[in-house]
């Protein structure tokens, strides 16, 4: 099935680059309005696709390439000491997995986590917009701690891989480097699921949020419409 069966509108993005200061920001947008088959997703996430809610883009900005689409090969990545590190600091979280949903505690984590990573407050319609409206589908894996929620991660299930959405946790739990955490623990889901890739959307160098990203080896770029894996 492809794109010109389903029911889409087309139009451009533009803006400022919410990546790098003082770059301006062109995508190829479509949105869909209830359901994309997940076989199609995959077709066009391998293509450098990207999804926000009901939104899927792809950027085209002129004279910058600076997003460059990243994915981690599940099956043959071995974590580094340092990451292994991590997995036996959280040796007590407790995980749990279901379809994507509305729930008040995880919009409260949510909220806090934009608040001290980003200096934003964000609506429930904004949560719900983002991270809870999805044509493909998509699971939350919620991670506890001290019979507390620290944090939240969102991935749409592909046929062979997953893609990591997005993941907020509780900053007062910083501490655990709960983001390594859950990008280990997701790629640990994908070869529970039989999943080759772990998506990751965009590595971009010159942003240390986006550029920490190779240290999961081993990576493939998507570089002039060709995935290749990248030794070093």
């Amino acid at each position: 099935m492809m794109l010109k069966h389903l029911n889409i509108t087309e139009y451009l993005s533009q803006g400022e680059c919410q990546y790098l200061e003082k770059r301006k920001t062109l995508s190829y947008t479509f949105s869909v309005e209830k359901y994309m088959p997940p076989e199609v997703y995959e077709s066009i996430i391998n293509k450098g696709f990207r999804r926000n809610g009901f939104y899927f883009y792809q950027n085209i900005c002129p004279n910058c390439s600076s997003c460059i689409p990243i994915r981690m090969n599940a099956r043959e990545f071995r974590p580094s000491k340092s990451q292994r590190r991590v997995l036996r600091k959280n040796q007590d979280v407790r995980m749990v997995r279901h379809p994507v949903a509305f729930e008040e505690e995880g919009y409260l984590l949510y909220r806090k986590y934009c608040s001290y990573k980003h200096n934003i407050s964000e609506t429930e319609e904004d949560y719900t917009e983002f991270l809870i409206g999805s044509p493909v589908p998509t699971e939350m894996t919620r991670y506890y701690a001290e019979n507390q929620l620290v944090g939240i991660g969102w991935t749409d299930v592909l046929p062979n891989s997953l893609s990591s959405v997005y993941f907020a946790f509780d900053p007062d739990y910083a501490h655990r480097s709960p983001g390594v955490f859950s990008l280990l623990k997701e790629m640990e889901l994908c070869r529970e699921l039989k999943k080759e890739w772990l998506q990751l959307g965009f590595w971009i160098s010159e942003n240390r949020k986006m550029s920490y990203k190779t240290r999961y080896k081993p990576f493939e770029l998507l570089i002039n419409g060709v995935w290749q894996a990248i030794e070093n």
